[in-house]
């Protein structure tokens, strides 16, 4: 049988491609045999820098001399400074710090007194509670009390963090509550006492800048816009108990017309929604000139709450420089919680202020008449008409207070 035409030339053609698949082939096992000796080079590397990296250092800091220290210094008959340094330093009294201190150690073993697995003496609940309150005071870095308290960098870091968690937990239930039905009783005669019935307080946003924000998460947390005050309200839980239907009914009266909402004071970015009454921006006549005047003034109460916490806790003044944001939550509500603590301590002396804006998120709702009535409440609460009517009673209401004030 005759050869088919061109059969040679095809098989010359497969003979090259095998030729070329072995040496293809015989190239990849080479590139393995030089990847498997690049990996085991660089892990033999590894292992003896391992090997050669110093082995953590154990200190003898002397525990006891520490806590020995802070007791004859603060917390003895005699102590070496007085109640005003106290204060000063731990930006609360002697008696208020000791019921933090039993209160974390009831809620948390952490702070109890026991010996660790070599033996020594260790650090006592009170010298970790004052390192905790030295680093929120003063915004220290969580060494810089070594020297003081003789405690480490990183058992600093762990007290300050089981510190704001037991905090919250001894104390948030109460401190962190929703207004009562006294509490907004309280708040609304304060608003009707300074010309604004109705008002259950002011609103506005501090921003704390996170140093160690993770660089994927960036977009959301920096860059212009990008997290401003209106932002903020959207994931803000503020209103979720009128929504629900569990907040506190409010009525009362402006101009001869009744209104049953109450309602915060808030700067021009918030929207026009019936719970935020803001100020004119320009105002053209005496009554809005008055009433933009009055507005501005009750709503400054906010702007120096903030500055107040800021003062006491020097921690909120400067950049976060936590990797955890649960962790950096918890610092911010156990400022809170101590600085009302603080007001209700210290009374008229303190400078009270109200915060707004903690608590839970909203529940699903399961019945469709539940549904229709988160609906109804969340139109009513965002309703521009009701505003804007609002905002024009309260003007008329304060030019007529201040005419029967002048007569």
């Amino acid at each position: 049988m005759a050869a088919y035409p061109g059969s040679s030339s095809l098989a010359k053609y497969w003979r090259m491609e095998e030729e070329e698949d072995d040496d293809f082939t015989a190239m990849v096992d080479d590139d393995d045999e030089l990847v498997l000796e690049l990996v085991s080079k660089e892990e033999a590397e590894g292992s003896r820098r391992r090997g050669a990296r110093r082995p953590k250092e154990i200190r003898s800091r002397d525990h006891g001399s520490g806590d020995k220290r802070i007791h004859l210094d603060y917390f003895c008959e005699k102590p070496v400074y007085n109640d005003f340094q106290f204060r000063r330093r731990f930006r609360m009294r002697r008696h208020v710090v000791e019921r933090l201190i039993n209160a974390v150690e009831a809620v948390d073993p952490y702070f109890k007194y026991k010996e660790d697995a070599l033996h020594q003496t260790p650090l006592t609940g009170l010298q970790k509670v004052v390192a905790s309150l030295r680093i929120l005071a003063y915004g220290l870095p969580s060494d810089a009390v070594d020297e003081y308290v003789r405690i480490g960098q990183s058992t600093a870091r762990q007290a300050l963090q089981h510190f704001c968690a037991a905090v919250i937990k001894a104390f948030g239930p109460y401190y962190l509550r929703a207004p009562n039905a006294n509490d907004v009783a309280s708040l609304l005669q304060t608003g009707e006492d300074r010309g604004f019935p109705g008002m259950i307080g002011s609103i506005d946003c501090m921003h704390w800048e996170w140093k160690n924000c993770p660089t994927s998460w960036r977009g959301q947390f920096t860059g212009r816009g990008s997290c401003n005050d209106i932002n903020v309200l959207h994931r803000s839980p503020v209103f979720s108990a009128y929504l629900q239907g569990q907040a506190t009914p409010v009525s009362f009266a402006v101009n001869e017309n009744t209104y049953n909402m109450g309602y915060y004071l808030a700067d021009g970015i918030y929207p026009e929604w019936p719970s935020f009454v803001k100020t004119v921006r320009h105002p053209m006549d005496a009554k809005t000139k008055h009433f933009a005047k009055c507005q501005e003034g009750a709503r400054k109460d906010i702007e120096r709450a903030f500055g107040v916490l800021q003062a006491r806790w020097a921690v909120l003044r400067g950049p976060a420089y936590g990797w955890d944001r649960a962790n950096l939550s918890d610092i911010m509500k156990a400022c809170i919680i101590m600085h009302n603590m603080i007001v209700e301590d210290e009374g008229p002396s303190a400078r009270n202020t109200n915060f707004e804006g903690i608590g839970e998120l909203a529940v699903p709702y399961r019945s469709s008449q539940e549904r229709r009535d988160y609906i109804e409440a969340h139109h009513t609460l965002r309703n521009k008409t009701l505003h804007q009517q609002l905002q024009y009673n309260l003007i008329e209401h304060q030019w007529a207070r201040l005419g029967s004030n002048a007569e």
